[in-house]
């Protein structure tokens, strides 16, 4: 028994924005206004479903990025040794680094919330949910430089530029690229007729009631992940009725090879970082045929 229409629908809606909105603002403001931190260049921005208009509702935290200009982290790995010479020729170390950066942005935020309990997360400052505000992670990094080698014998290296910062609770580097997440992921949007972002969120709304159900167990499928293994999905695959869509998606995906699928931002491959693993991809995939073959014949209500 399919899944009605109706739900779908009401699965593919996006979920309230204004509060997140409204406290990704006061961050903004806080940061640009300390007078410790008005020296230092740097951008503040959304990262993740809020940013990328895939956020549904009970969703919580807002992700913004607080990206120092005066410092990057250079990744010279594709380049010969003669290129990455000349790259390197009269850089500096720097004398304010990451860690100096997250310091200044924490107490930033422990003065623009004085009556909050911030703590320190591995990669973020986490402001807690209020009766007056929504989670937040606020989450220091350089800029990151993938440089590419020239693409002729007497041209300059380029480079792709991301987001670097250091989980200090687990001891290892991240890097991600939101700015091309965000780019991709609105051109999908625009290839698809405007179907891919609401697809996501049809896929994202029944994670809940699929865990209460027993049919996968919680944390097999992140809104992240989710979001990256739809990117993967073929353009044609997305139009018509969203029963239709839903069908074709999980049915190219049951019977796609996982190995080579990329994040959103094009860059990264989505099963490399160990974050994701295909086995719990394999076991969402496989939840979602068995909720769609047996909608309302053994499950309780959907919750929404």
């Amino acid at each position: 028994m399919a899944i009605p229409e109706n739900q779908l629908e009401t699965w593919s809606r996006q979920g309230a924005t204004a509060s997140a909105s409204a406290l990704y603002e006061r961050i903004r403001n806080a940061l640009h206004s300390d007078a410790v931190l008005t020296p230092r260049n740097f951008d503040v921005f959304l990262q993740g479903s809020y940013r990328n208009s895939t956020n549904i509702r009970g969703d919580s935290d807002v992700d913004v990025v607080v990206m120092l200009r005066n410092a990057f982290k250079p990744d010279y790995s594709l380049l010969n040794d003669y290129i990455r010479a000349s790259i390197q020729t009269g850089l500096q170390d720097a004398t304010y680094d990451l860690p100096d950066f997250r310091r200044d942005v924490s107490n930033a935020i422990r003065r623009a919330f004085p009556s909050h309990n911030i703590t320190e997360g591995g990669k973020s400052i986490k402001i807690p949910r209020t009766s007056n505000n929504i989670p937040a992670d606020v989450v220091p990094c350089l800029e990151y430089r993938l440089y590419l080698p020239p693409q002729t014998l007497l041209g300059n290296a380029t480079y792709i530029d991301g987001i670097w910062l250091w989980d200090v609770q687990r001891g290892h580097a991240v890097t991600s690229y939101p700015k091309q997440s965000y780019d991709n992921g609105v051109a999908k949007h625009g290839r698809t007729n405007q179907c891919y972002k609401p697809t996501v969120r049809i896929f994202k709304n029944p994670r809940g009631w699929m865990v209460d159900n027993g049919l996968i167990q919680s944390g097999t499928a992140s809104s992240h992940a989710i979001e990256c293994l739809l990117y993967n999905v073929p353009d044609q695959q997305f139009g018509g009725s969203y029963g239709d869509t839903v069908v074709n998606v999980v049915h190219w995906l049951n019977g796609a090879d996982l190995t080579d699928f990329v994040c959103q931002n094009g860059i990264q491959r989505l099963f490399d970082s160990g974050r994701w693993t295909q086995q719990n991809a394999r076991a969402y995939i496989g939840a979602l045929i068995q909720m769609w073959n047996q909608w309302g014949q053994q499950y309780a209500r959907v919750r929404i």
